[in-house]
């Protein structure tokens, strides 16, 4: 087997892992991976080592992938968060993979929101940089809020949607799921991100004042929207991507 061959065939296997536990979550066997990547277990364990690996290399790429639409989209500003949306059968297997991901838990789950809780605060910082997002008291605690909450938010509608979460989603019921949470709290979500919920600031002031978090506020300091951003956490791993 040459270089390249090697290569492109732990891609494949590393996709068809991720489509079996967007399908069926972390009880996918190790043989039902190989079977659909149509390779042997033994060539699973020679390229990652073991599940543990496997499911590593998987975190990563999925990873890559959402973290590249998010750039594109806040580049790109409304009119392509829209053409996201509209696309978001491409990204459905990728999505189901991340909430399989956290309804297993362990320190695989954790490890997964501490990497996209640090990617967030980079196209946070690029939105606040082009003037599409607002600067935050602070930056990281929203972050990882913000990636708290969207993940919450849709692990429950899914596990809403699937009953006792047994159910094996193919990937057109991957994609109508996902379309599915959409359509219910689309709206409701944008206007909730655009125009906040409470009129004033008073509890906000209040909650300030209680905890000592009394910082300087973006909206009293006049911060630019062109203010450099902050620089990410630092994370335990780089991300692999292979093509």
């Amino acid at each position: 087997m040459t270089a390249e061959q090697d290569v492109t065939t732990r891609a494949r296997i590393r996709d068809a892992a991720i489509e079996q536990i967007a399908r069926s979550g972390y009880s996918a066997s190790v043989r039902s991976i190989a079977q659909a990547a149509g390779v042997s277990v033994g060539l699973i364990n020679h390229h990652f080592g073991s599940k543990e690996g496997l499911r590593a290399a998987c975190d990563d790429h999925v990873l890559g992938l959402i973290m590249t639409a998010k750039q594109e989209s806040v580049a790109g500003g409304a009119m392509a968060s829209l053409a996201a949306m509209s696309r978001i059968e491409a990204y459905a297997v990728p999505v189901a993979y991340c909430l399989r991901s956290l309804q297993a838990g362990g320190s695989a789950a954790a490890r997964l929101i501490d990497h996209f809780a640090s990617d967030a605060l980079v196209w946070i910082a690029d939105g606040v940089a082009s003037g599409l997002l607002k600067p935050s008291l602070d930056e990281e605690a929203r972050a990882r809020t913000l990636t708290v909450m969207g993940f919450g938010s849709a692990l429950l509608a899914l596990t809403l949607y699937t009953g006792d979460g047994a159910d094996e989603l193919s990937p057109a019921t991957l994609s109508e799921f996902l379309n599915q949470y959409i359509a219910e709290h689309g709206l409701s979500m944008v206007e909730l991100y655009t125009h906040g919920v409470y009129a004033g600031t008073d509890t906000l002031d209040a909650f300030r004042e209680a905890t000592g978090r009394t910082g300087e506020d973006p909206a009293d300091t006049g911060a630019s929207h062109t203010a450099a951003p902050r620089t990410a956490a630092p994370r335990t791993a780089a991300p692999h991507r292979e093509d």
